[in-house]
């Protein structure tokens, strides 16, 4: 059986280290990205199963990075991470989930919960669904 291949997309490396080896040691496969430019280039040119991407990136952040995924591919299970539970006085998770994210994370977080939020979103759970 093919591995889960997720895109994980944040700018800070220490984050994107962690959770990019949690993943890897949980099984997972991990290509990562440090901005939504890359992380959208990785999305075109390898089959992904699953984006995980920060909200709060310089550049494209990842409220446009989430419109622009979910333009290309409706489907494609997409979590946002932030670590910030509100943006300008709105909830993260509801930002989130009106630009087309299945589900939020807020830092900190563990590897294991953010691999069990993705086994959740591909079997059917979170918020949007194409």
């Amino acid at each position: 059986m093919a591995r889960v291949r997720v895109c994980l997309v944040d700018d800070d490396i220490f984050v994107r280290d962690a959770l990019a080896l949690g993943l890897g040691d949980a099984g997972y496969e991990v290509v990562t990205a440090p901005g939504a430019a890359a992380g959208f280039d990785i999305a075109q040119r390898k089959e992904v199963d699953v984006v995980v991407t920060d909200m709060n990136m310089p550049g494209t952040g990842g409220a446009q990075f989430i419109v622009e995924l979910r333009a290309q591919w409706p489907a494609l299970p997409i979590i946002a991470i932030s670590g910030a539970a509100t943006i300008d006085g709105r909830d993260t998770g509801a930002i989130a989930a009106e630009l087309g994210a299945n589900e939020t994370l807020i830092k900190p977080f563990r590897a294991r919960q953010l691999a069990a939020v993705i086994d959740s979103v591909l079997n059917g759970g979170g918020a949007a669904r194409s």
